[in-house]
């Protein structure tokens, strides 16, 4: 528990950073950044901060008849608030700006202004044309046409390759379509942490651990189609199902009575539809949301295998769904640089089988802590992750799966030897094209202590690709 005390540490250290800064986008809610931030004077004497001149020029065409005594822009250089209308902008250029493609940038000084496209390109203009170029440039989003609007660090959130989702929001009426191929691979047996070879496990033959049936491999597949929509720019809604393949290689040790010995035995293989994820997104600040997810029970949990020239229930790990309603609660915390070129943060997510289910069992609870750190490269991320899971045995007992454990012993079929504790290691890399995105990462565990006696986890990878619109 000491690793989820850290990484729940981190998480609480991002909490108490955004709980400390209370100022927000009059428009968007998003915090401003320093060089991108205006605050409008009306005649009343109210001050409105805003995260940018695009969410300036979107106040001014939602109050057009409001009386406003003055706009104040930061200055690129210093970050201090200059009068906006008499500001030097610069439109354009290499670097892009504050959600928006285009960079539009204020400075006090023309020399300034002049050394910046020096470096990155673009022109000097007036405040009123470069809010000319920001309505014409949401007009053009708003179409559907573009999703470069993005911050440049963008796609280090909107992520088609992470293979534990990291919740975040989108833009109201904003849809974003994922699809998602994930492989894990399990070679060997693990009590506690320690490794268990085969030879460690024989039926009747004084051994600490006394099995007929002995996995030696497991592979498992997942096909996973998520949508996500944007209600409002705080309320986000997703829906994910899933298509599972799961595959397992076995040895049949039939005892030092059997003239057989230990053989191979044709691997156990079931396969089909997972249980279905919906879940509300709900943004409290540019840094932290909350999320509600439910899990339907929409995976089959009477899925059969012959062994021994019997029909049996497969064991639990070659179920394809819980057959509960399990509630997934999760707190997410992230952060971007002012230039957008790094994200990081921290989430933690708890699953809760309140009951049991028609069969008589449910998987034991489950704690999720996850950090990051992510790197833009233009239109390229990479990133950094690490992943732990706490997850408790399973509670009650198929009775059909328990017909196992007399006709044919094997590990899978003891509830006891199900949960633990896994602490993954994971690189990732996305390209981003458009409105498309495309990404891969791989990871290994490098701690494990399991319950009983498993299948240990060996390596897994995760590819995707997702549309946004």
């Amino acid at each position: 528990m000491r690793v989820t005390t850290i990484i729940l540490a981190i998480c609480l250290l991002f909490s108490t950073i955004a709980a400390a800064d209370q100022t927000s986008c009059a428009v968007c809610g998003m915090h401003p950044d320093a060089q991108s931030r205006i605050q409008i004077v009306l005649n009343d004497g109210t001050k409105l901060d805003l995260c940018c001149l695009n969410c300036t020029a979107n106040y001014m065409k939602q109050h057009p008849n409001t009386k406003i005594l003055s706009i104040k822009a930061a200055d690129y250089m210093t970050k201090e608030l200059i009068d906006a209308k008499t500001a030097f902008w610069v439109v354009g250029g290499s670097k892009e700006g504050t959600m928006s493609a285009i960079a539009k940038w204020a400075f006090a000084k023309k020399e300034d202004a002049a050394e910046y496209i020096a470096a990155n390109g673009g022109l000097i203009t007036s405040f009123d044309s470069a809010i000319e170029t920001t309505s014409k440039e949401a007009h053009h989003v708003h179409s559907g046409h573009d999703m470069s609007h993005m911050q440049p660090g963008a796609q280090l959130i909107y992520n088609p390759a992470f293979g534990d989702d990291v919740f975040h929001t989108h833009p109201a009426g904003m849809w974003m379509v994922n699809y998602k191929f994930m492989y894990m691979d399990m070679n060997g047996m693990k009590s506690g942490s320690s490794n268990v070879g085969t030879n460690d496990v024989g039926y009747n033959r004084h051994k600490q651990y006394s099995y007929m049936m002995i996995p030696t491999t497991m592979t498992m597949t997942m096909q996973m189609m998520m949508a996500m929509y944007g209600v409002t720019d705080e309320l986000t809604v997703m829906a994910m199902g899933s298509y599972q393949t799961k595959k397992m290689g076995m040895l049949m040790d039939m005892g030092p009575m059997s003239k057989s010995g230990v053989t191979t035995e044709a691997p156990m293989e079931t396969s089909g539809f997972g249980d279905t994820d919906i879940r509300g997104i709900y943004k409290f600040s540019k840094y932290l949301n909350g999320s509600l997810g439910l899990s339907l029970p929409t995976g089959s949990i009477n899925e059969v295998t012959a062994m021994m020239g019997k029909t049996y229930r497969a064991p639990y790990d070659m179920q394809l769904g819980s057959g509960t309603f399990d509630l997934k609660p999760a707190i997410t915390l992230s952060m971007t640089t002012d230039d957008g070129n790094w994200n990081f943060g921290g989430q933690a997510m708890y699953t809760w089988h309140p009951a049991n289910n028609s069969n008589g069992w449910s998987y034991g609870d489950n704690l999720q802590a996850m950090t990051w750190i992510s790197r833009a490269l233009g239109p390229a991320s990479a990133w950094f992750r690490l992943t732990y899971n706490d997850t408790g045995s399973i509670k009650g007992q198929d009775s059909e799966i328990a017909k196992i454990i007399t006709g044919a012993p094997m590990p899978d079929a003891v509830t006891s030897n199900y949960g633990g504790q896994r602490l993954d290691a994971i690189l990732g890399i996305s390209l981003t094209k458009g409105p498309f995105s495309f990404g891969v990462e791989g990871g290994v565990p490098v701690y494990q202590n399991l319950n009983g006696l498993q299948m240990k986890t060996t390596w897994f990878l995760t590819t995707g690709i997702q549309v946004m619109f």
